[in-house]
């Protein structure tokens, strides 16, 4: 007995900071949340502090695009913005990008969040950082339902928003797929509790992630969480069948229809963006055949022409090594800094795998990794555990795409616009959404042992950090032999490149020594961290530290580890300003200071690839809010790739049609017709003196076959002036005299006013590419707009004096804002009187006795 006592009093005496600290006795429970948010804001604020501070942002084709596209957005006008006629001969808005959406209630809230947060910078690019805040906030509420730990949940929520393959979309500008998965994690935990019970409050929070997520609109990304969403109700399904859960297969069914319900909600307060998209895709590239496919019957690729381009991207097996060492496949961007640069720092790809290219690597953390293989080994019976590593290995095993044909091939050829997609890779945003989760139970798993003993895990756990320890020790003593077996793979690579592209074969062969070294670093650093969390998991199952503090070790390790990744991928450049990439060019000051007073449109075709010409357009030009006839565009309009595809940007005909105006060259442009206005240094303007109106009378009009009218129009056989052409029926018109005209008095973008006299039926053509939503009236009657050589529109005129208006006004858009302000307001009223409601019942049961 006295022994025992004996024991007891030295107990206390012998436990250190290290093995007794708690969280919660440094920070009460009830403030956790607030000091988590707060620190993951903080965490941001560092690691992208250039950005913050620094007067540096990122940059690629998307981000100018988007800038490019702010002065048409922020100008001051009537009415709500739906046509951009600044590029591609006119486009609806919501194909490139639109104005404030006044009439949802849902956006305005979370915007004015978003924009108060990027107020608080002089980086306007700052606020699509704010979404992977928002991914990192909801991780962390996530977590913290499934384990009510809290700091094992902030490593969850830093695993998840600091990922590599996920925060490069900051660095690139694929910023919708940000928006779209910031609240994938969100919906999940309003699946979980609707599990448990159906709660009003978790429907209209499941309503708001919903539309939040599909706000941004990127297709590939919601097809992806929908995906998840299929995989976790079929598990949880067949499960509750096989066990013989009735209650949770009832919850799961009565869950699933209020998903549907919430989905149809969500989808109708976004019918604004979503009706507007419908109607344009069809006559759009992403829609439509192209004329060349069309009239030949031969696809623009073969079947397997297709194949092949839609699994370029395929991820590889032995990619997945770079899960644990980033650089096993060499590296995507990085930045050299050597001998061959002359010590100058040079932005190079070392990358060497399967892949075309990639920017960074898909890796998640090697703590990550591995202690969600803990988790997945240790905690295999539980439920969740299974689900996410069922969805995480079947995600996997897709992004594998032409490596593993019989679940990629399945999915391709017979699940419904799974063959849209390009690049099967991108589906590892479940992986990495996942393994953060998994990893986060690994923990749970390894710190439940500072309380509950198990001798056979702890004793794993210590063979485990052994093993590890051994192969740190390993990667230090043959470093060299690492580095020539890496550069042999390397110069392996080249050789094979060699015939292809013997320039790129010689880069990697003199940058195989660079790589080599990056390996190696990685390598070790990988099997340091890994070493030290394991041995710290040792100490944890004795009880000589305390869970606590191994997590923040783990947190610690981790955010070094990720931090240092990223960074290899975060491109930097000065901050996008009016005086800087926006600088006004000398041939937009030539063309202003003509004062036209007539609409017009331009064509850069300089061959040097400064912004804005027709090699790096990157909608520059609409910065100025010039009308430009070329853009750019991932759904570009039908007609005019057809253009494009069977006439090409030059042809003369086409620009008098079109109402190019003014042509900017490299030289002296050599056609007929062209006045040159201005000449400098590389650059020169030429005025077109056979410019048509944007709108104008025509003589005459034949049917004719679509690819027939191109080739007129590619042969200069015609004048648009005097001939219009329709393929699909019989117009008969009379020719104008000399006395009718056509004057335009008022020009916005979406609605066009003339003075139009007509001497018998005549037909008016009008240079705007035809997309159903246009409207014509003449005086106060509406009349058919048809489509006139082969994707632009046409009116017929008849006799005397009349006010002709063309109006860009479909009518879905103006169904489904009302809609949207009716849904949307319901919603927020909805969580403005129950939120306060479920605070104070959640008070009152944490008060009571």
């Amino acid at each position: 007995m006295a022994k025992a006592v004996k024991k007891t009093r030295v107990k206390p005496d012998s436990e250190s900071f290290l093995s007794k600290f708690s969280l919660d006795e440094l920070i009460p429970q009830k403030h956790h949340i607030p000091v988590v948010i707060v620190l993951l804001f903080i965490m941001f604020l560092v690691f992208l502090s250039p950005m913050y501070f620094g007067n540096k942002t990122f940059y690629s084709g998307d981000i100018v695009s988007t800038e490019a596209m702010k002065p048409y957005l922020e100008q001051e006008r009537e009415g709500y913005s739906l046509w951009n006629p600044l590029i591609f001969c006119g486009i609806p808005a919501y194909a490139v990008g639109t104005e404030f959406t006044w009439y949802n209630f849902i956006y305005i809230g979370f915007t004015a969040v978003r924009e108060l947060f990027t107020g608080l910078f002089a980086v306007d690019y700052t606020r699509w950082s704010f979404y992977l805040i928002i991914m990192s906030i909801t991780a962390f509420f996530f977590m913290r339902y499934l384990t009510g730990n809290t700091l094992v949940s902030l490593f969850t929520a830093v695993a998840t928003g600091f990922s590599t393959g996920l925060i490069v979309f900051l660095f690139i500008g694929h910023v919708t797929k940000l928006t779209s998965l910031c609240m994938y994690p969100l919906i999940f935990l309003m699946l979980l509790r609707m599990q448990e019970k159906m709660r009003l409050l978790d429907f209209l929070i499941l309503i708001v992630a919903l539309q939040l997520f599909i706000q941004g609109f990127h297709v590939q990304i919601i097809f992806y969480t929908l995906f998840a969403v299929a995989v976790y109700y079929i598990y949880f399904f067949i499960r509750a069948v096989a066990k013989k859960e009735v209650q949770l297969r009832s919850n799961l069914l009565k869950s699933a229809g209020l998903f549907i319900l919430a989905s149809v909600i969500a989808v109708l307060i976004q019918s604004d963006n979503l009706t507007q998209i419908y109607e344009y895709t069809p006559y759009s590239t992403r829609g439509a055949e192209s004329i060349v496919e069309q009239t030949t019957g031969k696809a623009a690729q073969t079947e397997s022409e297709y194949y092949a381009y839609h699994t370029e991207w395929s991820f590889s097996p032995a990619e997945v090594l770079t899960f644990i060492v980033p650089s096993y496949f060499g590296f995507g961007n990085s930045t050299y800094k050597g001998e061959l640069t002359g010590g100058q720092a040079v932005e190079v790809n070392t990358y060497f795998g399967q892949m075309r290219f990639v920017d960074v690597a898909m890796y998640m953390g090697v703590l990550v990794f591995f202690l969600a293989l803990f988790g997945i080994i240790t905690r295999w019976k539980e439920p969740l555990v299974q689900f996410f590593t069922i969805l995480s290995g079947i995600a996997l095993l897709i992004s594998f795409g032409k490596n593993f044909p019989v679940l990629f091939d399945l999915m391709f050829y017979y699940f419904p616009y799974f063959d849209k997609f390009r690049v099967p890779s991108m589906i590892l945003v479940i992986v990495q959404m996942s393994l953060p989760v998994l990893a986060g139970f690994g923990l749970m798993k390894i710190i439940s042992l500072h309380k509950e003993k198990n001798e056979k895990l702890s004793e794993a756990l210590k063979k485990t950090a052994f093993v590890f320890s051994a192969v740190f020790i390993l990667s230090l003593l043959l470093n060299s032999p690492i580095k020539e077996w890496f550069i042999s793979r390397v110069n392996d690579y080249a050789a094979g490149l060699e015939a292809v592209n013997r320039q790129m074969a010689q880069q990697y062969s003199a940058l195989a020594g660079y790589a080599a070294d990056m390996f190696v670093t990685d390598l070790i650093l990988a099997m340091l961290f890994v070493t030290a969390a394991a041995w710290g998991a040792v100490i944890v199952s004795r009880k000589k530290l305390s869970a606590d503090v191994f997590v923040i070790l783990v947190i610690v390790l981790s955010l070094i580890d990720l931090w240092r990744i990223d960074a290899r991928g975060a491109k930097y450049i000065d901050a996008v300003d009016k005086e800087n990439l926006f600088a006004e060019p000398q041939y937009v000051r030539v063309i202003n200071q003509q004062n036209d007073k007539q609409p017009f449109r331009i064509l850069n075709l300089k061959q040097d690839r400064s912004i804005g010409s027709f090699g790096n357009n990157a909608n520059f030009n609409a910065y100025f809010l010039l009308e430009d006839f070329y853009g750019y565009s991932g759904i570009k309009p039908r007609a005019f790739q057809d253009l494009i595809d069977v006439i090409g940007p030059v042809n003369q005909t086409m620009w008098n049609m079109l109402n190019v105006k003014y042509l900017i060259t490299s030289e002296p442009a050599p056609f007929a017709g062209f006045t040159q206005i201005y000449a400098g240094e590389g650059e020169f303007v030429g005025l077109n003196e056979n410019v048509l109106p944007r709108i104008y009378l025509v003589e005459d009009v034949n049917k004719i076959e679509n690819m027939s009218f191109l080739t007129k129009l590619r042969n200069n056989e015609f004048d648009p002036s005097k001939a219009a052409f329709i393929h699909d029926r019989e117009l008969t018109i009379d020719k104008p005299d000399t006395t009718a005209y056509a004057n335009i008095i008022d020009y916005t973008e979406a609605r066009i006013t003339l003075d139009v006299k007509a001497t018998g039926n005549n037909l008016l053509f009008f240079g705007t590419t035809y997309v159903p939503g246009w409207k014509a009236f003449v005086g106060d009657d509406e009349t058919e707009v048809f489509r006139m050589n082969h994707g632009f529109m046409g009116i017929i005129v008849p006799p005397g004096i009349h006010k002709v208006e063309f109006r860009y006004a479909p009518d879905s858009y103006y169904i489904a804002r009302n809609i949207a302000l009716v849904l949307s307001s319901l919603v927020v009223l909805g969580l403005i009187v129950i939120v306060p409601v479920e605070m104070r019942r959640s008070k009152k049961k944490n008060i009571s006795p």
